[in-house]
């Protein structure tokens, strides 16, 4: 079956810095991982073409950088963004701990409720590391009207394309409804 439409959007990637954004977007949209850690310096921006329910969708993933020196520029990243995924590693409390603001950042710049947010426990690989569990994770995810997933950016697996898979669903599904 043919695709029907063509759709351009915009997910950007934020979260405290090295909880793994990059290298989660590098393994949805390459299949590739590495171990050497470079933080990213301002954004990066990467693209990828799917298809969801029958439509094609080029995905432009801004992926931001999570070091507080970068929060005057971030925000200018976030305009026109379809959907966010906000990370947090679950081997780093604090990187939990900063969901709220990072919420509170990204919808104060994008203030419309019917932007999708999904919320990623990544680093899953590590589990005697563990810090966040399950349970705490999900139950913050859902008081905030997010989708929470657990990922290994190292591994890969279904959870990321079901990540990227549903934001990019629930975005086009917001899009058939505003006008």
């Amino acid at each position: 079956m043919t695709a029907h439409n063509e759709y351009l959007l915009k997910i950007c990637a934020i979260g405290s810095g090295s909880v793994g954004k990059t290298s989660l977007i590098r393994r949805f949209a390459e299949g590739k991982f590495t171990t050497n850690y470079l933080p990213t310096l301002g954004v990066d921006i990467t693209t990828k073409k799917i298809e969801v329910d029958n439509n094609k969708v080029k995905l432009i993933l801004v992926d931001t950088a999570g070091q507080e020196f970068f929060g005057k520029l971030r925000p200018s990243y976030y305009r026109g963004a379809s959907a966010c995924l906000i990370m947090f590693a679950l081997n780093e409390k604090a990187s939990y701990d900063s969901i709220p603001t990072w919420l509170a950042e990204f919808r104060k710049h994008i203030p419309d409720p019917n932007i999708p947010i999904a919320l990623a426990g990544n680093k899953k690989d590590l589990v005697d590391q563990r810090k966040v569990s399950y349970e705490e994770a999900k139950k913050l995810a859902e008081e905030n009207d997010m989708t929470y997933h657990e990922t290994s950016a190292m591994f890969g697996g279904n959870e990321i394309d079901e990540i990227f898979g549903g934001l990019t669903r629930e975005a086009l599904a917001s899009k058939e409804t505003r006008v």
